[in-house]
């Protein structure tokens, strides 16, 4: 009988196991109103078909594909079935998507957040790049958040490079949401890059954001040596030079992203101060003593801080706290950090607190309270930190003596508490002498701390110079040795061309090994600029982030341990087509005699 209910439980926690390895998820969190979004399921078994039925409300169901895939490791073998399904919003906002039923399980509701239809740029569908932007909220109020975004659409072939945008009476900062993905439109397949910045407005009124613009080429088809093997094409055709039609180069390509235009709005008139517009807003203090007890005159130290999802830490009002009767309170300085979730800035603002009680008995802590808007659901909200008592003792009084607050008007070491004697006869107590105490002891540390680091630094000067000593010596022994190896490595480098340098270079990198990576690179840059001292040089003459990227992984492999062979395959990646030099502000290509370098946007 014991064992039949054992099956019989079995079989109905089956269901509840396979809904268990179920999970979706969605490709991007944020659109714009007219674009496509991915609903992905994913199972670790068997995938059912699922009611698509809830969604048909906030979407237009595309269509769906299946794929699957094979893992095996540690003699355990893994098969996962993914299936997509292409969602089209019907409407702007927030859209929850619910959870669906597959086969019997359940996945979990997922948030997309849907933004008005984009603005067209200059470009239409068929040009080799244009752009679209779009703002998730055109009427936000002065000092609230939203999220500017800019989609850089391209074809096959074009790379270039991005601008920033910018805006006369807004904040604009970048967000870590850049998103790359592929469309269709119109029978052209485009790439697609998404970047965001939060757009903060910092007065009332119409405000426009200028978009970037974007600088490039198109891959021209045709034989890269074309110029090489007929250069008498270059005369039978001058003006294709001139218009930038190289043949087997390519041609220049841009694009500018159209103007948006939002409309601040005033601070509501029942809103509190200081004006805090936010999404959520928490308000903590920690350190107090879980007994509750203090000591009269030893400081305690307590952190009181303010974040705020949706404002950058610089916006949030400072950490204070309130007077607080019979103690003496000393701020530290405050501590700012700003991170972001990909679409709202989170700002918090972090000071500590030295609590000196004066005297015995109870020490009450007032509450601290902080007004902000809830710009979710536009209200005026409060945060707060409840009060708190404290039980202080361990004053230094006389018998009988009773412990008084110190005068409303002193200030420094005269602010001490004076004990009132409870008869003629009886001895004036204080507690100065345990404030003093303490005081003492604090200027004791302080000064034991400044000898000690002006031990080290002694110590430091010392042993710098006597290894410089040391190192001269061997040096001197050296130096004609080293210069003359140096001379001959250069002039050998010196005698190749470039295209060999380059070859040179690339085959190193993608040995794996960092220090010869380097040298071949720095050899293959004094092609062009022979006064390139080394690798901070040659990162500093150049303009494009992936390549400096490159050098900083590069250096971080033969100096802090990182993986070389990763390292070197970025860096063969990244200067696979040549250097991209500053000219006056400008990138430059490499004068090498090949292939001039293409680099495409970030993905």
């Amino acid at each position: 009988m014991t064992r039949q209910w054992w099956i019989v439980l079995l079989v109905l926690l089956a269901p509840l196991a396979h809904a268990a390895s179920v999970h979706a998820f969605l490709d991007r969190s944020h659109v714009s109103l007219g674009d496509t979004v991915t609903l992905n399921i994913q199972s670790s078994g068997a995938l059912g078909t699922p009611d698509l039925t809830p969604l048909e409300q906030d979407f237009e169901v595309l269509g769906a594909s299946n794929s699957s895939s094979v893992q095996i490791g540690n003699g355990q073998t893994v098969r996962t079935t993914q299936l997509g399904i292409a969602l089209k919003p019907r409407h702007a906002g927030t859209i929850t998507i619910p959870a669906l039923d597959v086969g019997g399980a359940r996945t979990q509701p997922l948030t997309l957040q849907v933004g008005a239809a984009p603005s067209g740029g200059s470009g239409r569908t068929g040009d080799p790049a244009f752009m679209e932007t779009s703002v998730l909220s055109s009427s936000p109020y002065v000092g609230e958040q939203t999220v500017y975004t800019v989609r850089l659409f391209y074809l096959p072939g074009v790379n270039g490079s991005l601008g920033d945008p910018g805006a006369d009476g807004a904040n604009l900062i970048k967000l870590d949401r850049d998103h790359s993905y592929t469309v269709d439109r119109n029978g052209y397949a485009y790439k697609v890059i998404e970047y965001s910045w939060a757009l903060i407005p910092q007065r009332t009124g119409s405000i426009t954001v200028r978009g970037p613009a974007f600088q490039g080429q198109k891959l021209a088809v045709g034989n890269p040596g074309a110029w090489f093997n007929n250069p008498n094409a270059l005369f039978n055709n001058p003006n294709a030079l001139l218009n930038g039609q190289v043949p087997g180069i390519g041609t220049p390509v841009s694009a500018t992203a159209p103007e948006t235009r939002i409309d601040a709005r005033a601070a509501p008139a029942n809103a509190g101060k200081p004006w805090l517009p936010a999404r959520d807003v928490q308000l903590k203090l920690t350190g107090l003593p879980a007994s509750g007890e203090l000591t009269a005159g030893v400081p305690l130290t307590v952190t009181l801080s303010i974040s705020a999802t949706g404002q950058p830490a610089d916006a949030l009002p400072e950490p204070e706290l309130p007077p607080i009767a019979g103690a003496r309170v000393y701020p530290d300085q405050t501590r700012d950090s700003t991170d972001d979730s990909g679409q709202w800035l989170q700002g918090t603002r972090t000071r500590n607190f030295a609590i000196v009680p004066q005297r015995d008995g109870k020490l009450s802590l007032p509450a601290i309270t902080l007004n902000w808007w809830d710009v979710a659901h536009d209200r005026a909200q409060r945060v707060s930190v409840p009060a708190r008592t404290l039980q202080v003792s361990g004053a230094v009084a006389g018998a009988g003596s009773v412990v008084a607050p110190p005068p409303p008007a002193a200030t420094g070491s005269a602010a001490a508490s004076v004990a009132a004697p409870a008869s003629p006869a009886a001895p004036v107590a204080t507690a100065l002498p345990r404030a003093a105490d303490a005081q003492w002891f604090w200027r004791v540390i302080a000064l034991a701390s400044i000898a000690l680091w002006l031990l080290v630094i002694a110590a430091m000067a010392t042993w710098w110079l006597m290894m410089r000593r040391k190192t001269q010596r061997v040096t001197n022994g050296g130096t004609a040795v080293e210069t003359t190896r140096a001379a001959a490595g250069a002039a050998k480098d010196a005698s190749k061309s470039p295209h060999t340098l380059q070859a040179e270079a690339l085959e190193v990198a993608r040995s794996g090994n960092a220090a010869a990576c380097e040298h071949a690179l720095l050899a293959w840059a004094r092609a062009y600029h022979p006064d390139m001292a080394n690798v901070a040089a040659l990162r500093n003459a150049l303009s494009d982030p992936a390549q400096r990227d490159a050098l900083d992984a590069l250096q971080r492999a033969r100096w802090q341990g990182a993986d070389t062979v990763d390292a070197c395959s970025a860096t063969a990646s990244a200067f696979a087509h040549g250097f991209i030099w500053k000219e006056d502000g400008r990138p430059a290509r490499g004068k090498s005699d090949d292939l001039p370098p293409l680099y495409p946007p970030r993905e």
